[in-house]
């Protein structure tokens, strides 16, 4: 029976480790692609209202994309932080149940 305990504990936390790895995957992947795009929105908004000029490929107005562009990456990079710091709770969570596991492994012998 407590074979069954500990191989069920390991069961859950790899299934857990593996839904952690595929979000911190995606937002990271986000996070890489919306973090230079962001910024470069945010120059190309902050040029557009230094030179008062009009970008017609977007249509957007310059304080739009300067402070889309901005909020794009800070947020991006929040989350690409947040996951990281899941990825950190995840590891410490997998020394905890490897410590219950062996107590029942122990206890059992």
């Amino acid at each position: 029976m407590t074979r069954l305990k500990v191989r069920g504990l390991y069961l859950a936390y790899a299934l857990l480790f593996i839904v952690v790895f595929a979000v911190m995957l995606a937002v990271l992947t986000a996070a890489v692609l919306l973090i230079p795009s962001g910024l470069l929105f945010a120059v190309l908004g902050a040029a557009m209202l230094v030179f008062d000029t009009e970008f017609i490929l977007t249509e957007l107005s310059p304080l739009i994309m300067l402070f889309g562009g901005l909020f794009a990456a800070s947020f991006s990079a929040f989350l690409g932080l947040c996951s990281v710091k899941l990825g950190i709770f995840i590891a410490r969570l997998f020394l905890k149940v490897r410590r219950v596991c062996d107590r029942l492994r122990g206890w059992c012998a």
